[in-house]
């Protein structure tokens, strides 16, 4: 008897608040997920949900990540997350790769953070190989939930966000289930979507020699700016220009990303 095929693997990502939980929820069919109700997430390590169904080959691996807040904050919390963001797409490298992620943004004005988050999770920790799938939530009271698409694609666009794929859905049933119908079509719009991403190859991101390329040795940081070879300049330039963060914040991430390369041995 021959077994089954390894269930695809997802990263959710996103801020406090906008609905990943729920999604996970939403996915499964039933309460897997709890909802944060406080201000800080009380944890910075992803949650694992492996989803089954009656046919085994649509059981997926759900990664629900810690809340990414704004980039700019003087809190050491958000490269925290950011770190444990990295060591999770490491670890699944060893767990048939990563198969898309899915980016959670509450429908409305794109804002600088959702921007930032998008490049430093998908251009900077992913290296922009593995497949994005937006997911727009808090549709339930949009006459048609797709119409927020049509309407909001081309700032989508010009914010610099390009996924492969996107669902406009409401991970909600409301009061008395007022939006139980909706609810129903989300779950159906966001399955066909994990369909459809699973069908292709899994991606694994080559931290191995992208890491051992631009963090090296801890001890670069020691030496002044100029002396920095191309490859961490770079980073650091795109960490501090692209993605908005502090000089201070990029070189204090990349060296936390550099000891969790050692840690994990990659």
């Amino acid at each position: 008897m021959s077994s089954q095929p390894r269930p695809p693997n997802f990263i959710i990502f996103g801020e406090m608040g906008v609905g990943k939980s729920s999604l996970v929820n939403l996915i499964a069919g039933n309460q897997l997920a709890t909802s944060s109700s406080g201000t800080q997430s009380c944890t910075l390590e992803s949650t694992e949900y492996p989803v089954t169904f009656s046919d085994p080959r649509l059981n997926v691996n759900l990664y629900d990540t810690v809340g990414l807040d704004s980039p700019s904050m003087n809190s050491a919390g958000y490269l925290d997350a950011l770190v444990k963001a990295h060591e999770l797409i490491v670890s699944l490298k060893n767990r048939g790769g990563v198969n898309g992620l899915l980016f959670c943004i509450k429908a409305g004005r794109v804002s600088n953070t959702v921007q930032q988050n998008y490049r430093l999770f998908f251009e900077f920790l992913c290296e922009e190989q593995v497949p994005l799938a937006l997911v727009i939530t808090n549709l339930e009271n949009e006459p048609n939930m797709d119409d927020w698409w049509t309407m909001n694609k081309a700032h989508i666009e010009k914010s610099g966000i390009d996924p492969v794929t996107h669902v406009c859905i409401t991970t909600i049933k409301g009061y008395k289930n007022a939006y139980e119908a909706r609810y129903l079509e989300s779950r159906a719009k966001v399955l066909n979507m994990l369909r459809e991403l699973s069908n292709n190859d899994a991606c694994s991101v080559d931290v191995s020699s992208w890491f051992a390329r631009v963090c090296k040795k801890l001890r670069e940081f020691l030496v002044p700016a100029k002396g920095l070879g191309r490859s961490r300049q770079k980073m650091l330039q795109m960490l501090t220009k692209r993605c908005k963060l502090r000089k201070e914040d990029a070189v204090q991430l990349l060296q936390r990303i550099d000891a969790d390369e050692e840690r994990l041995g990659t």
